[in-house]
């Protein structure tokens, strides 16, 4: 065999050994990847590692236990999570007002608009309105008494508040919220013969504050229902004058009457309970 030939069979041999090793190295790689995820790689996908993986590897990061953190508390839902949320809430119920304000208790019909941002807070704008209210107004009588009647008119209130998600306190599908807020209530009262010939008149606007809890029970993602409980603190200083309105005109004050004679003795009471319907978007 000439050098030629030689030279040449030397490089064709070559060169098919390190087509030989390619296809080796090519074919251990397919194998790697074809193997499952514990065997390829540090993290462990699908539920807990076994135990003789994390003997193996302690440091391992287990994907099974990371789901136990974003599962621990499902009823929060994902508008707490991580998204904005707004909240329409329809709602009604029961405002119960303390003695003083001469209000009798009634039925309230309100509309709620909630911004619920991540973190577990929601911003809550909120008004409550009763058309149908009656005030107390006490008439002179022949023999110089006092008899009771109730003069018409309309109580509305208007409220900022802010809300706080308590994991802690909830369970799966139902939610805990508490909070406070401030807002302001008018009164306007107005009837015309209340007995025959007595007319009768009172506007007023009142500061008040609030703090509140409430349970919202998820039907579905969009569609949650609930109940809620709150408490207003008003400033009704007019309150101490006894019968504050005016009838035919003339005022019914008496500015020798204190009729809330505490610490706080501007401040009056409502208690308000509602049951509440909600759609979120």
């Amino acid at each position: 065999m000439s050098f030629d030939h030689r030279g040449r069979a030397l490089v064709l041999a070559a060169l098919a050994g390190l087509l030989l090793q390619g296809t080796c190295a090519a074919g251990e790689l397919e194998r790697r990847l074809a193997q499952p995820a514990s065997a390829a790689s540090s993290l462990w996908v699908g539920g807990a590692a076994p135990e003789r993986t994390r003997a193996a590897d302690p440091d391992r990061v287990v994907l099974g236990d990371l789901r136990l953190l974003e599962e621990f508390h499902p009823e929060t839902d994902r508008w707490t999570e991580r998204t904005n949320r707004i909240r329409i809430t329809a709602w009604q119920g029961l405002w119960a007002f303390s003695n003083d304000l001469d209000i009798r208790h009634d039925y309230v019909l309100g509309l709620r608009l909630n911004w619920e941002v991540p973190g577990f807070i929601a911003i809550r704008l909120d008004s409550g309105f009763v058309p149908w209210s009656r005030l107390e107004v006490k008439l002179a009588t022949a023999n110089n008494g006092r008899s009771s009647r109730h003069m018409s008119g309309v109580v509305h209130s208007h409220h900022l508040g802010l809300g706080i998600f308590n994991p802690e306190l909830s369970i799966d599908g139902l939610a805990f919220w508490a909070g406070f807020g401030m807002g302001l209530w008018f009164f306007n009262y107005n009837e015309n013969d209340i007995v025959q010939g007595v007319d009768g008149d009172w506007q007023e606007t009142a500061f008040g504050a609030h703090i509140f809890v409430e349970l919202d029970y998820k039907i579905s993602d969009i569609m949650h229902v609930g109940l809620g409980l709150r408490f207003h603190a008003l400033n009704a200083d007019w309150t101490n004058d006894g019968r504050f309105y005016d009838l035919n005109g003339a005022s019914q004050a008496n500015t020798l009457v204190d009729r809330n004679d505490g610490i706080l003795d501007d401040l009056s009471v409502v208690t308000e309970l509602t049951l509440n319907f909600s759609v979120l978007f």
